[in-house]
Order: structure tokens, then C-alpha cells, then sequence
């Protein structure tokens, strides 16, 4: 059971409200501040329009109109607020039970009913850096992508890598200049960035280098068997880096397919919006009007420049009919920074096309930007971007010197790590620092990066939630040891009675509402925020309480189950946002 449903269903029925309106109900339920004021509370301010009459006498109302059950004992209003009183053994039982017999899916809710999503996230340029800046694409992309398939999407994970433009251009005549076999091979990445550095920087000197960079994009553009050669190679052993960066964040990808992918496509699909008459000549340029669509005035989706070069939106939009055909998917999201306009404006431009040639496709309503803020405080001295494999490095050696430091005294109970896994829990450990620091946030916020703060064992870290499942892990080694029982359904549950107990199993009863929440707002941040907050509440109940009582073993055994649940919701909650939940630390 559901107990949260369960409980909406109960306060849409004293409403007397449809069935459809039940997820309304759900998502304004709320745990009161004050366990004495009840368990679960229900706002009703925003019923007063509707019902015509003040919060607080629509909560006596309800509160009169709530049917008891095996749940729910008793209901009453506060004020504004219809709070109601659970049966905590009862409830403790399902919410337990729930994890118990589903460890892999519980809170699941099937948003998706097996629909295809498609995600474009990550999507480096070839040739350019690889930098920090990148992780914030590349890890909230990853995220979703977790969360999406938790809830029953068929996640489509899609990294449209930029390998075509004129960057190449300088990249090939730089390595016609100077080109290193050994360096290409040893590290290609870098190595090609600074050979586009280091062309650009001539061609400031040398107009003439551009013009030649240009020359040997064309000659790539038709075909020349030489360039192309090159590309290919580039293209490759650079694949070869991101491969490495994403196999170390545990990420993996459907679909590599670049802007090179696209280059037969680009202008049969300006010529339909041409024929369609949804598209017009404008100076030149090949455009469509779409502020009637947006709603808003903004500028013309641009397909065709006036020198006849094709635009990022013609690529776009082509890209998006080939996902189609590809998919015939229930979602298309592109996790990219602030370019909502851009996005905006391939949307509508999309729609119009469909409606022109009577396609049974919305497309500003299956397709959606997702956007995010940006990250500061890493650079060089000199501003320079740092490379993203640079700041994983020093992720794990910054790790592996703070678990030394902590170890050295060992006053705060540290279990004893074995020797062998030391290397593999530092960069786990790193790892979890950088991934959870870039979604303790929304996503839209500006955040600023702080080596000392994401790597503390204390606070808002995942570092911290690492620490807190090694310590529920302790737990079960040292009942092991005891000879406590760790079976599934070991303990009596009508036991827990204590305010922690009970505070820790609703916490776990709001684990499948949070990622709910993370999958309808695009929003890994509510994943993240809920797993603190469970850490919090486990912590305060381990700190309180005697979990192995060699004087009370049923006790014991009833919250080792507690632990145990709380360790698998955890542990499910950090798979979500792709940390590693450790048995040591």
C-alpha cells in the first residue's frame, strides 16, 4: 500500500472530489512541524476560492468527514490546517513491508507506462576542453536519466557531440604545421586543444590562417579523402578520452551521433519548411515567424543565413524530425544551459511545420529545455577553464588525504577500511563530493564551488550520506558479530514507539513522493534534499538510541529492520544521482 495515496484517497473522498483530483490532494499533504499537532497535515487554503469559505471552518468540515480505517485513527482541524493522527504500528508495518518485499522499486509510481523518453545532455565539442563546466550538463542529464527510468520511462540517452564546424579547420591546419604523432597518441584530447589554441592564435597575427582553417573545413565538407581521414582519427581517439571521463561518473550514452550525422539532413528539412510555406526569404535568410506560436514577440527562427551556411536552429530541427522517425517518443529533452529562446523558437518552428503537413505530432508539448545555472570558483589563476579528468583526479587525492586525517585519530568510531579498497572508496568518495555538490541546488542556481566544504563528512556532502550508509552498514556487521538476527521481517514493529523511530519511518514513507517530485520538476535537487534530510533523521535516531541492546533483543532486532530499510532507501536514493553507497569509509 501506498500510504500517502492511501491517505489522499481518504481526503479526496471527504471532498467528495473525482478521482482525478486525488494527485492534487497528494501533493499538497505535509508533515506537521509539531509530531502533537498530528502526522500528516492538509493545508486547505487553497480550497477557499473553490468552496467559497474560510480555511479553517473547510477543515472542521473534513476533519467531521474523515472515515477511520486500519490507517488513519483520528482526524482534527487546526486552524487552517486538517491534521491527521496515524496508526504509527500499522503504518510502520506498510512502509517497512513496502522496502522489504520491493528493495528495487519501492515508492515506484510508473510515470512514464513505458513511454520513450529521449535526453540529450553532455555533449562536448571535439577539439575543445573538456572542462568542469561540463559536469553540470553531463551530471544532471545522468540524473534524469536515473530518475526517468525509476519511473517508468524508456530513457533514450542521447550525447550530441559537436563534431563538425569550423574548429576543425584550425585543428587540421595546425596539425599540418606542427601535428605530433607521439602527442596525438599519448593524450589526443589535450593535445588537439591546444593545437586549436595555438592556431587561433596565429590567425590573430595572420588573417591568412583563418582563411586557409576555412579552406580545409570546405575541403572536409566535400569530401576530400585526406581531411576526412583526419577527422575520423580525431574524432575517434577523442571519443576515446570522453569515453574514459564518462566510464569513471559510472555514465553511459545510447546514442554518440554528432552534428556530422546531420549533414545530408540539414537541407532537405529547410527545403520542406520551404514548401510548406512555413518558412520565408528574409534578406537573404531563410526563416520562420514563430511569436505567434510563443505567444510572444521574439525573433524569427533563423534555418539559412544570407551566405547560405546553415544555422544551429536548422540543425536542430533536423536532428529532432530524425529522433522522431527514429522514436516516436512520449518526451524530448535537452539538458542545456539558458538557451531558452533558441529552444523556444526550434519548437514552434516545428509546430508549424507539422501543422503545414498535417503531422500527428505537438511538438512544443512533447519537447522541453531543461536549463541550470552555472558553477563558479573553478579555474585557474590565469581564468582558465580546468579540465573536468584534472578535477576528478584531484577529487580522489583530496579524499584520500581527508579519510587519512580523520583515520589518524580515529575519535569519531571510523570502521577499519581494508587495505585493498582504500584506492577504489577515495575516488568514490571523490566523486560523490562533485556529483552531489552540483545537485544540492536547483538546478537553476548559481553555485559556487568549495573544495573544503563538498568534501566534509558533516553537513549537506555526499561525502555525508557515504558516511551515513557505512555507519547502517556497521550496524549489521556488529549485529552479525552479536548474533543478532538480520533477516527480512525479523523484528516486531509495534516496538518502534519512540518519537525518532517513528520520525525516521515518515521520512522513509516520503522516499517514492521525492522522486516523484524530482522526475515531474526536472529536478534532481529534490532526490538530493530528501536523502540529507533521511541522513539527518537516521542520525538523530542512531545518536539517541541503543540499536544492538544485548538486554533487549527484540527491540534491537525491530530497529535493526528499521536501519535496514532506511539503508535500502539510501542506497537507492544515491544509484538515483549516481554515487556509490560505501560499506566503509
Amino acid at each position: 500500500m501506498q500510504i500517502t495515496s492511501h491517505i489522499a484517497q481518504v481526503v479526496r473522498k471527504a471532498l467528495d472530489w473525482p478521482v482525478e483530483r486525488t494527485a492534487q490532494i497528494e501533493a499538497a499533504l505535509t508533515v506537521p512541524p509539531n509530531p502533537a499537532l498530528g502526522d500528516v497535515a492538509f493545508p486547505c487554503f487553497q480550497l477557499a476560492k473553490e468552496l467559497r469559505s474560510a480555511p479553517g471552518v473547510i477543515a472542521k468540515n473534513l476533519a467531521a468527514r474523515i472515515v477511520r480505517d486500519p490507517i488513519i485513527l483520528s482526524a482534527r482541524a487546526e486552524g487552517p490546517y486538517l491534521n491527521l493522527f496515524l496508526d504509527r504500528a500499522n503504518v510502520a508495518e506498510q512502509v517497512l513491508g513496502e522496502i522489504r518485499d520491493h528493495p528495487e522499486g519501492f515508492g515506484r509510481r510508473d510515470l512514464g507506462g513505458g513511454r520513450t523518453l529521449v535526453l540529450d545532455f553532455s555533449a562536448p565539442n571535439i577539439a575543445k576542453p573538456f572542462h568542469f563546466g561540463h559536469l553540470r550538463s553531463t551530471n544532471l542529464g545522468a540524473d534524469l536519466a536515473r530518475i526517468f527510468t525509476f519511473e517508468g520511462w524508456r530513457v533514450i540517452r542521447k550525447n550530441y557531440i559537436g563534431d563538425w564546424g569550423t574548429q576543425f579547420g584550425f585543428v587540421i591546419w595546425a596539425w599540418q604545421q606542427w601535428g605530433d604523432e607521439a602527442a596525438l597518441e599519448a593524450r589526443a584530447i589535450d593535445y588537439l586543444v591546444e593545437l586549436y589554441i595555438r592556431a587561433n592564435r596565429d590567425s590573430e597575427q595572420d588573417p591568412g590562417v583563418r582563411e586557409q582553417a576555412r579552406s580545409l573545413f570546405l575541403r572536409l565538407e566535400q569530401g576530400d579523402p585526406e581531411i576526412v581521414r583526419l577527422w575520423e582519427r580525431f574524432r575517434s581517439l577523442s571519443l576515446e578520452g570522453f569515453h574514459r571521463t564518462y566510464d569513471r561518473l559510472g555514465i553511459e550514452f545510447d546514442s554518440y551521433d554528432g552534428e556530422s550525422s546531420l549533414n545530408a539532413k540539414v537541407q532537405p528539412v529547410i527545403a520542406r519548411f520551404l514548401k510548406a510555406g512555413v518558412a520565408r526569404e528574409s534578406l537573404g535568410a531563410i526563416v520562420v515567424d514563430v511569436s505567434d506560436v510563443i505567444g510572444r514577440e521574439i525573433a524569427p527562427c533563423m534555418l539559412q543565413k544570407s551566405d547560405g551556411a546553415s544555422t544551429y536552429a536548422a540543425r536542430d530541427c533536423a536532428e529532432a524530425i530524425d529522433r522522431w522517425e527514429r522514436y516516436q517518443f512520449g518526451a524530448n529533452v535537452y539538458v542545456v544551459s539558458r538557451q531558452e529562446d533558441h529552444f523556444a523558437q526550434v519548437f514552434a518552428a516545428l509546430g508549424k511545420l507539422a501543422v503545414a503537413e498535417q503531422w500527428p505530432v505537438n511538438w512544443p508539448a512533447l519537447c522541453e529545455n531543461v536549463s541550470f545555472g552555472y558553477v563558479r570558483g573553478m579555474s585557474t589563476r590565469k581564468g582558465e577553464a580546468v579540465w573536468l579528468e584534472a578535477v576528478l583526479d584531484e577529487a580522489r587525492d583530496r579524499a584520500a588525504r581527508y579519510r587519512e586525517e580523520r583515520s589518524a585519530g580515529n575519535t569519531r568510531g571510523l570502521p577499519a577500511v581494508p587495505p585493498a579498497e582504500l584506492a577504489t572508496i577515495s575516488e568514490a568518495v571523490g566523486q560523490a563530493a562533485l556529483l552531489y555538490f552540483d545537485v544540492s541546488s536547483r538546478r537553476l542556481t548559481d553555485v559556487t564551488f568549495d573544495w573544503d566544504t563538498v568534501l566534509q563528512f558533516e553537513g549537506n556532502t555526499g561525502p555525508y550520506l557515504q558516511y551515513t550508509h557505512a555507519r547502517m552498514h556497521g550496524l549489521f556487521r556488529k549485529a552479525v558479530d552479536a548474533g543478532v538476527a538480520t533477516t527480512a521481517a525479523a523484528g516486531d514493529l509495534a516496538l518502534l514507539v519512540a518519537d525518532e523511530e517513528w520520525a525516521l519511518v515518515q521520512k522513509l514513507r516520503g522516499f517514492g513522493p521525492a522522486v516523484q517530485r524530482g522526475a515531474e520538476q526536472r529536478e534532481p535537487f529534490e532526490v538530493a534534499h530528501y536523502l540529507h534530510d533521511l541522513a539527518s533523521v537516521f542520525n538523530a535516531f542512531y545518536n539517541r538510541h541503543v540499536v544492538l541492546d544485548e538486554a533487549d533483543p527484540a527491540r534491537s532486532r525491530a530497529r535493526l529492520e528499521l536501519v535496514g530499510r532506511a539503508r535500502t532507501a539510501l542506497a537507492t536514493g544515491l544509484g538515483l544521482l549516481g554515487i556509490r553507497p560505501l560499506e566503509y569509509m
